[in-house]
């Protein structure tokens, strides 16, 4: 990294995610609004197939409803090559992620995330149909019906909303390429707004990604003296997740349970994950096993600039949360991550706990002091 990098990757990145830069964005768009006297819109985007877009459904007719909005849906199809690189692995594991989220929420779930081709297509199309309604009533009650006759595998019930809705599947506007063409340009557009993923919600914006990040769009519009006192959406992102019964958290102790910590260097969500693991490790006396990776692109995977924009300001959301420093960023990729994979292996030699003291410690010095790593 030339010393010019080194001197402007800090102060560019502490300025594009400065909360002040945010709030005069959030200001200006607001007057906007105003000035034009338009409603308060979100829009949602999602793929019929998505575990994650069934989740945001159940939980969007009581956000409309707490908040008094109106939420547009836009449907949109399988992702691109270069922000899902590894699509079937992120099927398999999306749906263990989303069975344990609804646990979590008290949501609606499968027992199996698999759908056959014919119920997913007409799935599709019901949904394309709601997506080209008036839409001047809701139609997140329909949308979230829809698909949990798709994922309970209920055809009788996809063939009677499609009775309900007139379609008439012999259409021009549902043929095949009618339907690629649809999809095509909702990808488009959502990428003209700054994403490219299912299940997210857009708004003045900003974008919010599934049940994980309804509580920062509820705060949002709160500010905004919209909604009622009792309209949140929390993640639970306090501590009160670890167990403090004595004898409750003396039985989970004694199960000597172990823990394998997958992170990168190069992952801004790692540096904000390593000191909530060690909160668990040390509460629940879990042992750690550290297993750093090579960041994508060192492993020639791509990471495109839309992908890299919205981690990198979600990041910043999740760190004021936790109350962690961030922002001064100094990309560690090559030689800086080389070097802290050396670091971290030898360390490891000695001691878990020093090679986590390391890593928070790296990980602070890229993602907060914005300090270049590939000069040790």
């Amino acid at each position: 990294m030339s010393r010019l990098q080194r001197f402007l990757q800090p102060r560019l990145s502490a300025a594009l995610t400065s909360n002040k830069l945010r709030d005069l964005r959030r200001s200006g768009l607001e007057a906007w609004r105003r000035l034009g006297r338009y409603p308060h819109q979100v829009s949602v985007w999602l793929r019929v197939d998505d575990p994650y877009a069934y989740l945001l459904l159940q939980a969007l007719p009581t956000l409309e409803a707490d908040f008094g909005l109106r939420i547009s849906l836009r449907m949109l199809g399988s992702g691109s090559p270069d922000t899902t690189p590894e699509p079937e692995r992120l099927t398999q594991f999306s749906g263990h992620d989303a069975t344990r989220l609804a646990r979590w929420h008290g949501l609606d779930a499968p027992t199996s995330w698999q759908a056959n081709a014919k119920d997913l297509a007409l799935a599709e199309r019901l949904l394309i149909a709601l997506e080209l309604s008036d839409q001047e009533a809701s139609v997140m009650e329909q949308a979230r019906d829809v698909l949990r006759a798709l994922w309970r595998k209920d055809h009788p019930a996809l063939q009677q909303y499609q009775d309900e809705l007139a379609i008439n599947m012999s259409s021009a506007k549902f043929d095949a390429d009618s339907i690629a063409s649809h999809l095509k340009r909702n990808a488009d557009k959502q990428r003209q707004l700054g994403h490219y993923a299912s299940a997210m919600l857009h708004y003045a914006g900003e974008w919010y990604w599934g049940i994980d990040r309804l509580d920062y769009l509820s705060r949002r519009l709160t500010s905004l003296n919209l909604g009622t006192a009792s309209a949140q959406w929390s993640t639970h992102i306090d501590g009160h997740f670890l167990v403090s019964d004595a004898e409750r958290l003396a039985d989970l102790r004694a199960l000597d349970a172990e823990l394998d910590v997958y992170f990168s260097y190069r992952s801004p969500y790692s540096y904000l994950a390593l000191s909530r693991i060690r909160l668990l490790a040390e509460h629940y006396g879990i042992v750690l096993r550290l297993k750093p990776v090579l960041p994508m692109v060192m492993r020639g995977l791509p990471v495109p600039t839309i992908k890299r924009l919205y981690i990198l300001l979600d990041s910043k959301r999740e760190a004021d949360l936790l109350d962690l420093d961030f922002g001064r960023i100094c990309d560690p990729v090559g030689a800086g991550v080389e070097h802290c994979l050396a670091v971290t292996h030898a360390v490891l030699t000695q001691s878990e706990k020093l090679a986590l003291d390391f890593a928070e410690s790296a990980c602070a010095a890229i993602w907060h002091e914005g300090r270049d790593l590939s000069h040790l």
